[in-house]
Formats: structure tokens, sequence, C-alpha cells
């Protein structure tokens, strides 16, 4: 029997391995974690969703497992797709070439989400997703000799931190390019990262804490992280939640070309919200242009709205209510719901 060295292990058993084969698993990345991670769970009998939009070179031959000197020039899901089912012929197996973006989050959609990416920004649109939907997902990056992995898996009380409250959007990060990478340690990584995602399907107790570890040197740390109680992405500010729909004030601009809506109270608008809900033009980290309808409206991140093209002052209070309605988090989710 194909699994039977892991049913006779008694953390797994018949059972649980026959709830195994009906998760799915999404890994995004098929580098050096993921092309390693993705082998480990099809052999253990897991359903896999792989994600990737890059090409073999012969660079990756060092430390991606999965490809070989052949296979250069080919592109990552496709291969790894083609070698994974000639391992495993049972399992389900889904392939997208493509860059993760914030208009097909959705094929992220699957029991658990694995972040093998190389990148802050796919790893920012990862936990956007699963803040949203509750999916969660595990997190891993290497670099030199060195390592981290934290499981994005919230608990009934939603008191664990984000991605958001452990890296801000503007942090710098060294490439494997510039500063080099050990095999063995994304290697090491791949396999814990793989058992961190059976036990969070089996419903084991999983790592809480932010792993992070030195192969060169031996060093494991394990360090506690605390949900940032500003962070914007995962905690709705009190202010926020207060909002008052409809206390706003409603005037011409100087150059009588545009209104300008501004809320009685301060607030801070949750931009990643915004264009969850409405069509973006434009994006910068304070202010959204978005289209909704046929017109296009100005969201500050303080809470002003500027209308250029609707005159209609009826709509305008409309949309405006609409947008501040956002802010509340039981209608959020609501609207988040009837979207999907």
């Amino acid at each position: 029997m194909r699994y039977s060295r892991q049913i006779a292990l008694d953390k797994i058993g018949k059972k649980n391995q026959e709830k195994l084969s009906k998760k799915t698993i999404t890994i995004l990345g098929l580098g050096a974690i993921g092309s390693v991670t993705a082998e480990l769970l099809a052999r253990s009998g897991i359903n896999l969703i792989l994600i990737d939009h890059d090409k073999i070179d012969i660079t990756n031959l060092q430390r991606q497992l999965l490809y070989t000197e052949k296979d250069i020039n080919q592109y990552k899901v496709n291969i790894a797709s083609k070698k994974l089912k000639e391992i495993n012929s049972t399992i389900k197996i889904k392939t997208h070439k493509k860059c993760l973006t914030n208009k097909n989050l959705k094929i992220l959609n699957s029991d658990l989400i694995l972040d093998c990416s190389d990148n802050l920004e796919t790893r920012f649109l990862i936990n956007k997703y699963s803040l949203k939907t509750k999916i969660p997902w595990i997190h891993t990056a290497a670099l030199k000799t060195r390592t981290v992995l934290y499981n994005f898996i919230q608990n009934k009380n939603n008191t664990r931190p984000c991605f958001n409250c452990l890296y801000k959007k503007n942090s710098e990060f060294e490439t494997c390019e510039d500063s080099g990478i050990l095999n063995t340690v994304t290697t090491l990584i791949a396999t814990l990262q793989a058992t961190q995602a059976l036990k969070a399907l089996l419903n084991y107790k999983y790592e809480d804490k932010l792993l992070r570890i030195n192969i060169w040197d031996n060093s494991i740390e394990k360090l506690t992280v605390k949900k940032d109680k500003n962070c914007k992405t995962c905690t709705m500010d009190v202010k926020t939640k207060k909002i008052e729909v409809g206390k706003f004030t409603l005037k011409l601009c100087k150059t009588k070309s545009a209104y300008s809506v501004k809320p009685f109270r301060n607030v801070r608008l949750n931009l990643n919200e915004i264009k969850d809900m409405y069509e973006p033009i434009i994006e910068t980290p304070l202010l959204l242009i978005v289209k909704i309808k046929k017109y296009e409206v100005i969201v500050h991140n303080y809470g002003e709205l500027i209308f250029k093209d609707l005159k209609n002052e009826a709509m305008i209070k409309k949309i405006a209510k609409d947008i501040y309605t956002l802010a509340d988090s039981s209608k959020l989710k609501q609207k988040i719901k009837q979207k999907h």
C-alpha cells in the first residue's frame, strides 16, 4: 500500500490519511523551498495547487531539487506538475502559470496556503486574502544560511498577528542573487513547512512562535510575536468603528471643478478594504483612485473623498455613505460575503 509507512505512524493512521487525501494545499512559488515542499506533500497524498510564473534557470539547480539540466528554460509549474504526477498519479494537481496580483487572489483558494515566494508584495497579498477568507497560511523565507517560518493560523479569539504586524510594506531585504544561499537551509525549512502543513490540516497543535534558524551555527530561536494593536490590516481602529454614517461635510472645491467630502470625526480609512470593494485605477500608499459606477473617486486614507466628475450631490452623498460604511467591521464582512 502506497501510504503504509505513513499510516503506521501513530500521528497519522488510516483515518487521518483519508482526511489528507481530501485536502488541497496551494503552494505559491516553486523555487528552492516550494519545489521540495511540493514533492514531500505529493508523496504524502495531498492534492496541490501550484503557482509560479518563472522558467527554470541553471542557477536554480544548486538548490531546487525537483529540476535537472534538461528542464532549463521550461516553466516550473509545467515541469513540477509533470514530475509530481509521475511520483503520485493519484493526487489532483492544478497549475497557474502567473504572478499573484490583487485581481486573481481567488487562485489561492484551498484548505491551506504555503508561502514559498521570494518577495514581500506577494506575501502581503496572501495576507490580505487569508484575513478575508480565514484560510490559514504558512510563511517561510531563507537567505544565506538563515531561515524563518511562521504559521499564520488564526485562533478563535483573533488574537494572533498577521503578516503586516511583523513586516511593514517599506521593509527592505537582501536577495539570494546578491547575498547567496546554502541549499541545505532551504531544504531544511521546506521539510519543516511540510510538517507544519500536515499538523495544520489534521488539527494538531502547530508551532505558534516565529521559528528562526541559522543552519551554519546550528542556532534555533523561537520568538513570541504579538499582534500589533495599531495594525491597519487586521485590527480595526477604534475611532473608525465609531463613525456615524451620514455625518460628513460636502463642499465645492476652490477650483469649482470637484466636490470634497470630509467626515466630522477623524478617520483612517483602510485603503485595502476600499479597493477590494471598488475597481482601483491608481494605487498609492496614501490614496486611491477608484471607479464607482462610471465615476472616478479619489479616496484619501485620512478620510477625505474627492469627486472630480460627479456633480449630483445626492449621488455623492450616497457613495460617500457607502465608503464610510466600510469602516464598520460587521457591514464590511457582509459586503465581502455578498461580493463573493
